[in-house]
């Protein structure tokens, strides 16, 4: 009966998809680059293809991704939930996902459409049975129905930073002198090059556009798929990538619906220009109201084309963006703008940009010489010198005076009501979305490691978020004293004592009063605590020994089980300087626990590449040489 039943469903299925016509999607994607074409205003671009295509889609002039780094932008893509909302906000991790979290392409296939990836997944949990087929060779074409519609993503991977840091080594095309540099960029030969570089790389991702649609045209599928074109964020360089600015969240993005499709979106022309405000958190949503499937309540995005956009044609007011840890550098920074202004909340402002890190020291990334020479010039770019160092607590632009983000207008008190309404806006969308971020990487895993990080968000009885946010937005202000710190060192949550510790790093003191604290703090029953206390110490160094113990102990202890939490204790002795010298024996012993075949010697791309590459740091500071060239 069972089988009968099956059977029945297939067929029914089979005479759907012959008697009401779907749109095939497409998603072209590519790495690491900002709207750097021509129909965009570029004026350096040379592609050709692109701007063709332009001309029969609608651009969008507003759309952000959600992060400016790979993993987190990816996982919202194929969620359309926010990856703060996930845990999936760090970079590469695999975290638990919840079953109440069903992805795009799982959806597609449910409603009958055959799913491809070809390649890229990074989706910072495990991408196994997501796709029809994800590989190098997935493709539309292999689908066992011809008459089946598909949804297929193809990334185009050579605008990555990567590639783009090899104008050193590889024929340069463009003209470096043409190139417009921007303000925030010393103007040296090598920043020229990259920028020419860069450019270069984008004339052959045309070229590979045009075979994309070269290959829906040759098998008379053109009229039939909707394409959508995009990039994952801003381009490689510093203050774009990594950077919480619009130079590291706006993105290209254009969209072509077919004529037989018009009826979807009748709202909105080929070839008209979308000012309209869209986040990567809605193109799921979007996708699935262009194939006429229903979208899934508990997706955060909203869709921006197609039957139920239509009944909301002006979009929504607010964008949203999050930087949280790049490579293995702790972070925590939030942003919302509207349709002019920008506000971004640092809450770990003492932490810089660009720090001591092996992934800044990447052999590729020789511009970065030209950076530090400027910090010591006698006239340094004021904009170079912000790169490294301590961020504004608060920050306010306006994009349309100041589209380069140079000013910050937060103290100035004309625009004290615009601060305040965006700033409200983002902590309700931090509260209404349950961002993860504000409990330590390691305790997060902890709490989600028996159903998902998303679940355990969702219960204000294992997440109490509005009083953990509370504390870290108290830690960061000028005003937070001492006797505030020891308040939140007695909670019994452990992410309110959490930001306790961070409190201290954030303004180390050597007041009788602060040593007693970081003794209490070093020493706290959960590890999550003692390790940015460990870190305080080593900062204040009143007595670094015992803060080496505790942060070595942690590495040792979670270097395989835990190693979120690893990965936390050896950034922070990275951050020790030669303060780690006594630990190198043992930094020794750890990295050798953590050798591979990924990359330069890894075990593999995830949190056991970024302990080594913050114990390398560690041999660095300390004057050691290091078996890795980092190439």
């Amino acid at each position: 009966m069972k089988t009968l039943i099956l059977l029945s469903v297939f067929l029914i299925t089979t005479i759907a998809w012959a008697s009401q016509e779907r749109p095939n999607i497409v998603w072209i994607s590519c790495e690491d680059m900002s709207p750097y074409l021509g129909c965009y205003g570029d004026p350096h671009a040379n592609t050709p293809n692109i701007d063709a295509f332009a001309k029969e889609a609608i651009r969008f002039t507003n759309a952000w991704s959600t992060s400016p780094i790979c993993a987190p932008a990816r996982s919202t893509l194929i969620t359309g939930r926010y990856s703060t909302s996930l845990g999936t906000m760090n970079l590469r991790g695999i975290v638990p996902q919840s079953p109440q979290v069903k992805t795009l392409p799982v959806l597609m296939r449910e409603a009958g459409y055959y799913t491809t990836n070809n390649h890229k997944t990074d989706y910072n949990f495990s991408f196994r049975g997501l796709w029809d087929e994800s590989s190098t060779t997935a493709h539309w074409k292999n689908r066992p129905n011809p008459d089946q519609p598909f949804f297929h993503v193809v990334n185009y991977q050579q605008t990555h930073e990567g590639p783009t840091g090899r104008f050193h080594v590889d024929p340069v095309r463009h003209d470096p002198a043409d190139v417009t540099l921007p303000p925030y960029f010393v103007d040296t030969p090598n920043f020229r090059k990259i920028m020419a570089r860069h450019y270069d790389l984008i004339q052959n991702l045309d070229n590979f556009f045009a075979e994309q649609l070269a290959d829906l045209e040759n098998e008379g599928l053109l009229d039939d798929t909707i394409i959508f074109f995009f990039s994952d964020h801003g381009s490689g360089f510093p203050r774009y990538k990594r950077w919480l600015y619009e130079t590291g969240l706006k993105v290209p993005l254009l969209v072509h619906i077919p004529e037989k499709f018009s009826h979807l979106t009748p709202e909105f022309a080929m070839g008209s220009v979308d000012d309209r405000l869209v986040g990567f958190v809605d193109y799921a949503s979007t996708v699935l109201d262009l194939a006429g499937i229903t979208i899934p309540d508990n997706m955060e995005g909203h869709s921006f084309l197609g039957p139920v956009a239509s009944q909301n044609p002006k979009g929504q007011p607010y964008l949203f963006g999050a930087r949280d840890r790049a490579d293995d550098l702790e972070d925590l920074s939030r942003a919302v703008r509207d349709d002019r202004y920008m506000y971004i909340r640092n809450f770990m402002p003492f932490r810089p940009y660009i720090r001591e890190a092996m992934i800044f020291r990447d052999t590729r990334k020789i511009i970065l010489q030209d950076m530090y020479a400027d910090l010591e010039s006698a006239n340094p770019n004021p904009h170079n010198v912000a790169m490294f160092t301590r961020k504004a607590v608060e920050e306010l632009y306006d994009l349309q005076n100041d589209p380069d983000q140079l000013n910050n207008l937060v103290d100035d008190p004309e625009y004290a009501d615009i601060k305040k309404n965006l700033k409200d806006v983002l902590y309700d969308w931090i509260l209404e979305t349950r961002d993860t971020a504000f409990l330590p990487e390691g305790e997060m895993m902890r709490r989600g490691i028996h159903d998902s990080v998303y679940d355990m968000a969702q219960d204000p009885l294992r997440y109490d978020l509005p009083t953990i946010l509370e504390a870290a937005d108290l830690i960061s202000m000028p005003s937070t004293s001492v006797t505030d710190l020891q308040k939140l060192s007695n909670s019994p949550e452990v992410g309110v004592r959490y930001w306790a510790a961070v409190g201290l790093l954030n303004d180390p003191q050597q007041t009788a009063a602060h040593r007693e604290l970081l003794k209490k703090l070093m020493n706290d029953r959960n590890v999550n605590v003692r390790i940015p206390a460990a870190e305080a110490a080593l900062v204040l160094k009143p007595d670094h020994m015992p803060a080496l113990e505790i942060i070595n102990q942690a590495i040792a202890d979670h270097i395989d089980t835990e190693p979120a939490i690893a990965m936390r204790a050896a950034r922070a002795l990275a951050e020790a300087g030669e303060a780690a010298k006594p630990m190198i024996p043992k930094v020794r012993k750890h990295l050798k626990r953590i050798e591979g075949p990924v990359w330069d010697g890894f075990r593999n791309w995830y949190y056991q590449m970024f302990i080594g590459m913050a114990l390398d740091q560690v041999m660095v500071n300390c004057g050691e040489p290091i078996e890795r060239n980092y190439r």
